[in-house]
């Protein structure tokens, strides 16, 4: 029974803290949803759920950065296409890769962000 509950508790705490990071750090959020999500799901459906949420978390905060200005559609565009031909890639691998290797590259990434900003 304690188990339900703290599922529960635990997607309104991730969510409200992926928004926030999100919102304040970009895409970043994604890096605090996983492990919130892993604690439910097992880690491809984790990183595939969170690529779904982010949709709409960053979606929501592009919205807003536009409407006052803070970024323009043209400093958007050159990015897209890559970022959308990325993206499929990735979730091509995904679902050809083992928790283990995801696990693995997940951490790595997570290493090297908190040494570069470290280190800057």
């Amino acid at each position: 029974m304690k188990k339900d509950k703290r599922k529960s508790v635990h997607p309104v705490i991730g969510g409200i803290i992926t928004g926030l990071l999100s919102g304040l750090l970009g895409a970043g959020g994604g890096m605090i949803a996983v492990p919130f999500l892993t604690r439910r799901l097992d880690h491809k459906r984790a990183h595939a759920t969170c690529v779904a949420v982010m949709l709409v978390i960053c979606f929501s905060g592009a919205i807003s950065y536009l409407s006052v200005g803070a970024v323009s559609i043209g400093d958007v565009m050159p990015l897209l296409p890559w970022g959308i031909l990325g993206a499929l890639t990735g979730s091509f691998l995904l679902k050809r890769l083992s928790n283990k290797l995801i696990r693995k590259i997940f951490a790595i990434f997570m290493l090297w962000a908190g040494l570069r900003l470290i280190w800057r």
